[in-house]
């Protein structure tokens, strides 16, 4: 009893001095404009750090938060441009492709005029048309007038000929085929020969040749224009090889053509020759 009637004595006593303290600070504050200023040095000095200290951890975790999901935004962003970057690449690498075909397409149809003033780019679209024969297939046919034995080039020379058409595509077979002949001449002499393809692809030869023909390593061979099948004058190779076999009485004569034939993306078709006679396949 004696305790607790000690500190209810000090508790009132500690609200007595308060409620005079408070009463006092209200009057001086009324009469004497001094004590604002003694207000904003104990504000200053004692409140406004209190109050920042306690604040602090507040501020730390919003500000963590707000870190937090600053980098989550960041790296999705992130994500978004590399996407974007990656795309960009792409249509990068297609714009300098489209360039380039566009620069080569060019270019095949400014030296075809020199053979044909009349002629159709077309694209391969099959390498393997013949299961047994080198023939390819290339993406325009009846629709485009495409026709049976029209002639085939490329920028340096002959490529082959059309044996079959389609609606919309078309099949080539290319000079290297073995089975395939190409009535041609010498340039150098204007002897006539025949050319035919080989068993090793991007090769030419002379069948027979007689042993006294009159050809030499670097002569030039060009389409003769006989048996109506080819317009005279396309070039078609270069002579790289001629052994005389006297057993057999004749000479091996190999060509090496102007064109990768066979390697081709692209060929021409020439419009201003029609042949008369039937395709030899």
């Amino acid at each position: 009893m004696e305790r607790f009637y000690k500190k209810s004595t000090a508790d009132f006593y500690t609200l007595i001095f308060l409620l005079f303290l408070s009463v006092g600070t209200i009057v001086l504050d009324y009469k004497y404009n001094q004590i604002t200023y003694i207000r904003s040095v104990i504000n200053d000095l004692i409140v406004y750090p209190i109050d920042r200290i306690s604040n602090l951890p507040r501020l730390f975790i919003n500000q963590l938060i707000a870190e937090s999901s600053n980098i989550k935004d960041l790296e999705l962003e992130l994500k978004i441009l590399e996407k974007e970057n990656m795309y960009l690449k792409i249509q990068v690498q297609e714009l300098n492709s489209l360039k380039d075909e566009n620069t080569r397409l060019r270019k095949i149809s400014k030296a075809s005029i020199i053979t044909s003033k009349k002629q159709t780019i077309v694209k391969v679209i099959s390498n393997t048309a013949s299961p047994n024969k080198r023939v390819v297939s290339i993406d325009k046919g009846e629709k485009y007038g495409v026709y049976i034995g029209q002639n085939v080039i490329g920028v340096d020379g002959l490529v082959g000929q059309v044996i079959e058409t389609a609606f919309v595509s078309s099949k080539v077979i290319l000079i290297t085929e073995s089975t395939h002949t190409v009535p041609a001449v010498v340039d150098r002499t204007g002897d006539n020969i025949l050319v035919t393809g080989h068993a090793d692809d991007g090769k030419l030869i002379v069948p027979y040749a007689q042993m006294g023909v009159d050809i030499v390593i670097g002569d030039v061979i060009s389409t003769s224009g006989l048996a109506n099948r080819f317009k005279a004058k396309i070039p078609i190779g270069i002579v790289v090889k001629k052994t005389s076999n006297r057993d057999k009485e004749f000479s091996d004569i190999e060509i090496k053509p102007f064109e990768k034939v066979g390697q081709m993306s692209e060929l021409i078709l020439i419009w201003d020759y029609k042949p008369k006679d039937k395709v030899n396949e």
